[in-house]
């Protein structure tokens, strides 16, 4: 259990200057978990919330930060006096999907043969041959001219081997040409593999529509859909300046709306939570145009300086680089565009940054970072907006894959018609969506069989990435705020590009189902119980462990005993804050800490203790953990006190 704080009271919301905007509703935070096109499921669950709580603080990774993204514009329009309307056309776009998901992947030409054969290896199985007759298809169409080249050349050896009557020969030239055909083949797609992806930053789809195409191309969608989520439309619906983070919070304090995901820099080998806080990082205006629209590139041209090149500059760095934009001028699409990279089908987000990492200042020039998806480094971010101590929920909506065998059930009758159709077997009850309603124990997590070393890997991959999201969702306090909509593999959700419309309606229905049964059943006494348990049974060990490290003296380099209370207040750096501060507040801070630490033992020893007696079972400890949420120092703050005012007087 990593240390985060947030502040914020769980009462009924007052009108944001709007009658009846948000009035009587609570509030609430949500992480959505990312799985590309899974994401269908969130806009039924984010209208459902939404009727009974105002959204705060909301995030996600991947296909979880695009409706993220979307949550918060539409409760920006509730908070300016739109009500509903936001919610009302999330919903729509769940529609639209559902005739237009697979038009949104629209490959670089260059590409189209990979995006072809990626095409075959997701598509539906044929019952007898598999997906052998996909990808006959997908290699026929996708490598034309060299099966042309190929009969051209048969005819002409079979019309020779006519003339000459020379059988055998005509054998071993028609294998030659088979053989040729095929290592163009595989020749085409190792150059597509090897050269043209690196060059297109690993992805198939930039996000654009390529030229002669007259449908949007998902980048373009999601920008457009977030201004008109949001209510920012001019006459006519044109579209403007877009959503930025500096509009979501805009209402107070205690009143603004936060949007969240996670992304990867590969390059440096490092997650970063969005938006993005210091101005670190540049953009290519040319780099830029070929994955955003025209009026995003231009705005965040207005917004960030241009950078003047340098004379020692490596050949590679681009001379239209721009600051990128941060803080309140960070606009919302970005949150969902760098958290969207999901390698190899959708390209990667190129920044630009100086690498200071070299022993020579000369050296430090401007390198390229690739940014791809946040799900590399935390594809369910529950930790996000988390508090040892909650003051609203922070619901979490993953997603799993559905099982005939764990999760059906003998009933009476022909039973459940869903369950029927999936599992082939009449009498049974699917659960779909699922809620626990006690708490979970990581030791009972599902076993899983290993299919062959494809699904080594994958299983390696996906265990190194998700471990820590796993555990987190089922410590005491989080599990029971944590729906779970499961799938079924190879035809919902994932890498299904190709869903139909009912499928994805389905999804969307499940998505519904999930919000009403967070609305409906979760109750937050009972959550604040079980985080206020959780929360101390894991302070009490780490306080007294930490009041055994301050009282015991330790030799320093001189042989010396030294407890921790001369290192605070005593021991001389360079550049060593004012002693004033060292005794006040460090010392008294530190003293307080040691003396409830001390306590705690004591209370252990005498057999009264949280941790020994009545505290929780469960796996989780408190500790310091880095965060991918860098913030300047300048920066930094406790945020708004947003609890009643203190009572006791102050001196």
């Amino acid at each position: 259990m990593a240390l985060a704080s947030r502040t914020g009271a769980q009462e009924p919301t007052e009108p944001a200057g709007q009658a009846g905007s948000d009035a009587g509703l609570l509030e609430c935070d949500l992480i959505m978990k990312g799985g590309i096109t899974s994401g269908v499921v969130y806009p039924g669950a984010i209208a459902r919330i939404a009727e009974t709580y105002r959204l705060r603080d909301i995030g996600g990774s991947s296909a979880g930060a695009i409706a993220a993204t979307f949550a918060a514009a539409a409760e920006y329009r509730r908070q300016t006096g739109g009500g509903r309307a936001g919610f009302d056309a999330i919903l729509s776009a769940g529609d639209e999907l559902g005739c237009r998901l697979k038009s949104l992947f629209q490959p670089t030409p260059a590409l189209r043969p990979l995006f072809a054969l990626l095409e075959a290896f997701i598509s539906t199985p044929h019952r007898t041959f598999g997906r052998k007759p996909a990808f006959a298809r997908a290699l026929l169409s996708a490598f034309w001219p060299v099966w042309l080249a190929m009969v051209a050349l048969l005819v002409v050896v079979v019309a020779q081997a006519t003339e000459t009557g020379s059988l055998r020969v005509m054998g071993l030239q028609i294998l030659l040409v088979l053989l040729l055909a095929l290592g163009a083949v595989i020749g085409w797609i190792w150059v597509l593999l090897f050269e043209t992806l690196p060059k297109n930053d690993f992805g198939l789809c930039s996000g654009l529509r390529p030229k002669g195409s007259k449908e949007e191309a998902f980048c373009e969608w999601i920008a457009d859909k977030i201004d008109e989520i949001a209510g920012k439309t001019g006459p006519g619906g044109t579209l403007g300046e877009p959503l930025t983070v500096g509009d979501l919070d805009g209402f107070g304090d205690c009143k603004g709306i936060r949007v969240a995901a996670m992304t990867t820099d590969l390059s440096s080998g490092r997650p970063y939570q969005l938006p993005l806080k210091t101005r670190t990082h540049w953009f290519s205006r040319g780099e830029f145009e070929a994955l955003f629209p025209p009026r995003i590139v231009n705005y965040l041209c207005a917004k960030g300086e241009r950078r003047t090149p340098l004379a020692d500059d490596p050949e590679d760095v681009p001379r239209d680089l721009h600051k990128l934009p941060v803080g309140g001028d960070f606009p919302v699409l970005l949150v969902a565009r760098l958290s969207l990279s999901f390698p190899i089908l959708i390209r990667a987000v190129p920044l630009w940054r100086v690498d200071y990492d070299h022993l020579d200042p000369a050296r430090h020039a401007m390198r390229r970072c690739l940014f791809s998806d946040g799900g590399i480094s935390s594809n369910f971010p529950i930790h996000f907006f988390d508090a040892l101590l909650p003051s609203r929920p922070t619901f979490g909506i993953a997603l799993d894959s559905f099982d005939c065998v764990r999760h059906t059930k003998r009933c009476d009758g022909a039973g459940d018609p869903e369950a029927t159709a999936l599992c082939a077997e009449e009498g049974l009850s699917a659960e779909r969506v699922h809620l626990p309603e006690n708490t979970l124990r990581s030791d009972t997590l599902p076993v899983q069989g290993i299919g062959g070393l494809f699904d080594f890997f994958y299983r390696i991959v996906n265990v190194a990435k998700d471990w820590q999201d796993t555990l987190q969702s089922r410590l005491p306090g989080y599990a029971e705020r944590i729906v779970t909509v499961r799938l079924v593999d190879g035809v919902e959700g994932g890498m299904k590009l190709d869903m139909l419309e009912p499928t994805v309606q389905r999804l969307i229905d499940l998505g519904k189902e999930a919000g009403a049964l967070l609305v409906d059943r979760f109750d937050m006494t009972e959550h604040r119980y079980q985080r206020a348990m959780t929360s101390f049974s894991a302070l009490e060990p780490a306080l007294a462990s930490l009041a055994q490290a301050y009282r015991t003296p330790l030799p320093d380099g001189s042989g010396v005993p030294r407890s921790y209370d001369w290192v605070l207040t005593d021991y001389d750096l360079p550049n060593s804050p004012p002693a004033a501060w060292r005794e006040t507040p460090l010392k008294v801070f530190a003293e307080a800490l040691a003396e409830i630490g001390l306590d705690a033992r004591l209370r252990y020893d005498a057999k009264n203790s949280i941790y020994r007696e009545r505290g929780p079972v469960f796996d989780g400890t408190v500790r310091l953990v880095a965060s991918p949420d860098r913030v300047p120092g300048d920066l930094r703050s406790w945020g708004a006190w947003c609890a009643p005012p203190d009572p006791r007087p102050h001196t």
